[in-house]
């Protein structure tokens, strides 16, 4: 670790460190991968500035879940971002009018859309998001908070008849999150694009663009999982995109999800307390459960379910091992400890039973894979404690604004 990144981490623990490098070796894998495709991060995946601000710089538009990661997304400018979300206010969707692009997620924000567009005198551009019959894995699809069923086509239709303030013009699809087989998620992809020429079919309406969602997958534990094959999936996107050049002239969209940001990022942890209670030995850090709240709702199912696979409840808990923990010290002694937060509550855990290099007051504990879904899921005003900073860095360990 160099100096000046050590100082920081030293100086700021209990932080979040974003490696800057990490972060454009991603963007240029996405964007080699896929070269007819545009995509979106996912802001709510995380929403700091520095981050949002960098990945704009590489071209990569947001995929925004609220009228707070519109305006963010725009401050930091990027340039193309597209507002889906269930269930926006009609202050929401008033205010981001004429700032991105907005997608309807139901009928009745459809009929809320255009009496506001009738109000303002103006034609609104809607892409719509449509909740397929299908699922990610090809089987048939489910119920859902979010889109419309796509069998309530013909009854849109009928509707935007009345609706003559809203001219649609794109598809959102999303099913499904962090996706490691190339097979499926080329298969899912090639179903939405299918879905596009139903909808365009049904509907009548124009077909600009092309929102994939997201599903492209992260390796957390390469001990447990593979990676997703990209030259596989690229297969599956280069032959939409050859049909696409043919038929629809749609404009491709694919989110990243957390596959942009979550390797990059790293939490730091100082440790305050050491003790032992009835043979077991805790080791207690500033900001656990307060700076990083996923391990503890892993702790939590697992106390729940005693035996058994637990399933992945995106993106509130991903895996048992979706950390790796690294105790920064030159102790030669190992030992087995509980690593747990300092809230006033014993569900604040980070791991049980790790096994390390023996650990003392003020060493530093750092934790992989914190880029996305990390810092922005954390009750950070539990107990009133600070909150962790956050920092951006380049190679040399030089914090970036």
């Amino acid at each position: 670790m160099k100096n000046a990144l050590h100082e920081l981490i030293s100086r700021n623990a209990p932080c979040y460190v974003y490696d800057y490098e990490t972060l454009a070796d991603s963007a240029r894998l996405l964007q080699k991968t896929f070269p007819a495709y545009d995509f979106l991060f996912s802001v709510k995946a995380n929403p700091f500035p520095p981050v949002v601000k960098a990945l704009a710089s590489m071209g990569i538009g947001a995929d925004a879940a609220s009228l707070g990661e519109v305006q963010l997304a725009r401050s930091c400018d990027m340039r193309n971002i597209y507002f889906s979300a269930a269930g926006k206010p009609d202050k929401a969707i008033e205010n981001a009018m004429g700032q991105c692009h907005l997608i309807a997620d139901s009928m009745g924000e459809m009929e809320r859309m255009a009496a506001i567009a009738a109000r303002r005198g103006l034609t609104l551009p809607v892409g719509i998001r449509v909740n397929p019959a299908f699922s990610m894995g090809g089987g048939p699809g489910g119920s859902s908070k979010f889109g419309i069923d796509e069998e309530l086509l013909p009854m849109l239709a009928e509707r935007l008849r009345e609706w003559r303030q809203i001219r649609v013009t794109g598809l959102h699809v999303h099913v499904k999150s962090q996706n490691l087989d190339a097979h499926v998620l080329g298969a899912y992809y090639r179903n939405c694009y299918e879905l596009a020429k139903r909808v365009k079919a049904t509907l009548g309406c124009d077909m600009e663009y092309i929102n994939f969602g997201g599903g492209i997958g992260v390796v957390y534990d390469g001990t447990r999982e593979t990676s997703l094959d990209f030259d596989v999936l690229r297969t599956y996107t280069d032959a939409i995109a050859t049909d696409n050049e043919k038929t629809l002239g749609a404009r491709l969209l694919i989110e990243s999800g957390r596959f942009l940001t979550c390797r990059m990022g790293t939490y730091y942890l100082k440790a305050v307390d050491v003790k032992e209670s009835r043979g077991t030995k805790y080791v207690i850090v500033e900001n656990g459960m307060n700076g990083l709240q996923k391990p503890a709702i892993a702790a939590m199912l697992r106390a729940a379910c005693s035996a058994g696979e637990l399933m992945p409840q995106e993106p509130m808990f991903t895996s048992e091992h979706a950390f790796g923990f690294t105790v920064l010290s030159d102790a030669a002694e190992t030992e087995t400890v509980n690593i747990v937060g300092n809230l006033c509550c014993a569900q604040d855990i980070l791991v049980n039973h790790f096994t390390g290099p023996k650990i003392r007051v003020g060493d530093l504990i750092a934790v992989s894979n914190a880029g996305a879904y990390a810092c922005t899921l954390t009750a950070q005003r539990f107990s009133s404690h600070p909150a962790p900073q956050e920092f951006l860095v380049d190679a040399e360990g030089t914090v970036m604004e």
